[in-house]
């Protein structure tokens, strides 16, 4: 039994749940790095672009493609972590300390809400990328396929719903909020 689930009674679905955050923070960190990585090589090939330009005359061929292709895999991946370190933007209203009952409740159901949006844009992202995948379509210069381009934001929605609801379940089963 770990600590945590000892702190929380000795709930195996207390433990199982933190495993599941622990697991979360882990991947989220992964795909930031590697998505901001990207995004350094986005702008690593802004500047060679540019310098070419300079010296040779030309533009370097696929440098859009890339640089699309980089940027898409740093915004898609950066959500999840954006999730679970809770940076998204609340507001505090004036009231909030008159019906602390009510805020309480509604910061508890914030992870569920969010997934639910998640979840949703991950189903109707899911069938334009489909249509992408039968269509064939590819990037204008490299020919990249296109579903790649999908399998990026594809991937974030869906670790971010995962996130979110791990979020929830832990806000069900401990006294913490967002």
């Amino acid at each position: 039994m770990t600590q945590r689930a000892y702190k929380s009674g000795g709930s195996r679905l207390y433990a199982a749940v933190d495993h599941l955050d622990r697991a979360m923070n882990r991947l989220t960190d992964i795909l930031a790095f590697v998505g901001m990585s990207a995004l350094i090589g986005a702008i690593g090939i802004v500047v060679v672009d540019i310098v070419w330009r300079r010296i040779g005359g030309q533009s370097m061929v696929g440098a859009v493609d890339l640089t699309q292709f980089c940027v898409m895999a740093a915004a898609s991946w950066a959500i999840p972590y954006a999730f679970n370190a809770r940076a998204h933007v609340t507001v505090d209203l004036i009231g909030k300390n008159r019906l602390r009952i009510l805020f309480n409740t509604i910061d508890r159901l914030i992870p569920l809400l969010c997934a639910g949006i998640m979840a949703f844009l991950l189903y109707l992202s899911w069938g334009r990328a489909m249509e992408q995948w039968d269509y064939g379509d590819v990037s204008q210069n490299l020919a990249i396929p296109m579903v790649l381009f999908w399998g990026f934001l594809l991937s974030g929605m869906a670790i971010s719903t995962l996130v979110c609801l791990v979020h929830f379940l832990k806000t069900l089963l401990t006294n913490e909020t967002i």
